[in-house]
């Protein structure tokens, strides 16, 4: 059964709200390999109407641009969260979709982590880093992937170039 869970706010415990709410973890708080990860941010409403494409060219947005420049340059495998999808890796070329995630209900979110789940674990991966500089604007996201039943962990940061100790700076840069 799945329980609806509506939430528009956060606040300066954003932090560990998000880890109660949807057991999403900041990437900081870890000891990693950040090619041991999918890499994943949300899509957006800019889209190439009409057509396929993968991830690069498919999102518009400058945040779905800035990610895809930095997963391709550190050489890391990733994917959009998609609202129709729910996982669009970077090799898939898929159909254009105009869904907004306002529309989503629990049922539509936990149907979606679960394609996530089944797309995440056929490539080998057990574990998310999902990228966006919102946390407030983050929260459908969050509750798709806790529906996934992945290990998600969430970063508000891209750092070039990207170095092991990622993770320090981040908490450093939170405080």
């Amino acid at each position: 059964m799945t329980v609806e869970v509506r939430h528009t706010n956060l606040t300066e415990s954003w932090k560990q709200e998000i880890w109660h709410l949807w057991g999403v973890r900041l990437l900081a708080d870890i000891q990693w390999e950040p090619q041991n990860f999918l890499w994943t941010t949300r899509c957006c409403k800019t889209k190439r109407a009409g057509n396929r494409g993968k991830p690069k060219d498919f999102y518009f947005s400058p945040i779905v641009q800035l990610f895809c420049k930095f997963v391709e340059q550190n050489g890391l495998k990733y994917g959009i969260l998609s609202d129709k999808y729910g996982l669009h890796l970077d090799s898939e070329e898929l159909e254009y979709y105009d869904i907004h995630p306002a529309s989503l209900t629990s049922q539509d979110k936990e149907k979606l982590g679960q394609l996530v789940r089944e797309k995440v674990l056929r490539t080998s991966f057990d574990s998310i880093v999902f990228y966006n500089p919102s946390p407030l604007m983050s929260i459908p996201y969050f509750e798709m992937l806790h529906y996934s039943g992945l290990n998600i962990w969430y970063t508000t940061r891209l750092t070039f170039p990207l170095t092991l100790s990622l993770g320090k700076e981040l908490m450093r840069d939170r405080r």
